[in-house]
């Protein structure tokens, strides 16, 4: 049985080796937990997804919901949303998909149905060629060898990966928006009239309402997304500082006179795909010569929990037909 191994265990890695067929598959972790962006932040009682915010309903990916659901990794929640805060939209009902245990459960649930090893706290550095068979390396570790290797990550650093593999000259640059996230717990509640919504001001893109996501907390708990352009001017602020106003733009935007007993923050560098790989020049997956190697994620398909899983999913299909034809 020919032997593979995935690096990464975001979305799109844990959807590729679902999608495959029964293989001698190895994943390897950077962090010390499968999950990738969709991650929740736990300090003490409080829990924030302050990653992936949630699963649309009608994402349209064909067999996802089904699938999720039969892990019991989710629940469908119906929560008052706001399309444009600082336009006085109306607030209308809109049923979401999240994890039933914070959306960690959903890649943690879906690593531990699929049963293959994993190299946890493992960054690959490096990955080594030797007889038409690779070798990862890590820190001072060597793993293989291995017949294919599949880097799930941002384009970035795959392209690190696999330079030496792949000409990378025809391949067009992924961009990605940096995103600052904001978590914070308030002593009582902000009286706002929505769980989540969009434009609360002109530098807060996104905001949601932890508690009816969690349903354990006493202090009220919300998840902020600050605008692209604005976390690029302020790529480099201090936490502490970036905490505070923020708390200072809710209070006024509510009116309360609610105090925060908990501030985080967090910026993610690949928050966004600007423009994916597949709607800059139709490819899915970015392959060596020999089909050996590949690069994949949700850059290759859009910005959303969905791409992830469609780009895994896409490319095993395609593995697998080039398997048959083999």
């Amino acid at each position: 049985m020919k032997k593979i191994a995935v690096i990464g265990t975001g979305l799109s890695a844990l959807s590729l080796a679902y999608h495959l067929p029964a293989l001698d598959i190895t994943f390897f972790e950077k962090s010390w937990r499968p999950g990738g962006r969709i991650s929740t932040r736990k300090h003490e009682q409080y829990a924030f997804d302050h990653g992936a915010h949630y699963l649309k309903l009608d994402h349209g990916v064909i067999g996802l919901n089904e699938f999720l659901k039969k892990i019991d990794a989710i629940k469908i929640l119906k929560g008052q949303f706001c399309s444009n805060i600082s336009q006085n939209s109306p607030i209308e009902d809109k049923e979401v998909i999240v994890g039933k245990d914070g959306n960690e459960s959903i890649p943690i649930k879906i690593h531990k149905s699929l049963h293959y090893p994993t190299h946890f706290s493992k960054q690959i550095t490096n990955i080594e060629s030797h007889n038409n068979e690779y070798f990862l390396i890590a820190a001072d570790e060597k793993f293989g060898p291995y017949d294919y290797v599949f880097c799930s990550m941002p384009f970035e650093q795959s392209k690190k990966l696999l330079d030496q593999f792949i000409d990378y000259s025809d391949i067009p640059e992924i961009e990605f928006d940096s995103i600052w996230t904001v978590m914070i717990a308030f002593n009582q509640r902000l009286g706002a009239p929505f769980q989540f919504g969009y434009h609360l001001t002109p530098e807060i893109s996104f905001l949601m309402n932890q508690n009816f996501k969690h349903e354990f907390f006493n202090e009220e708990c919300w998840v902020v997304n600050m605008r692209a352009d604005w976390t690029k001017e302020y790529y480099n602020i201090e936490n502490y500082v970036l905490e505070d106003y923020v708390v200072n733009q809710m209070k006024k935007s509510f009116q309360s006179k609610a105090d925060a007993v908990f501030k985080k923050s967090h910026r993610w560098r690949y928050s966004y795909t600007k423009k994916s790989l597949r709607d800059q020049n139709s490819k899915r997956f970015i392959e060596s010569i020999d089909q050996r190697l590949y690069a994949f994620g949700d850059w290759c398909e859009g910005p959303s929990i969905q791409d992830a899983w469609l780009s895994g999913k896409k490319l095993a299909q395609h593995f697998s037909e080039m398997r048959l034809k083999n």
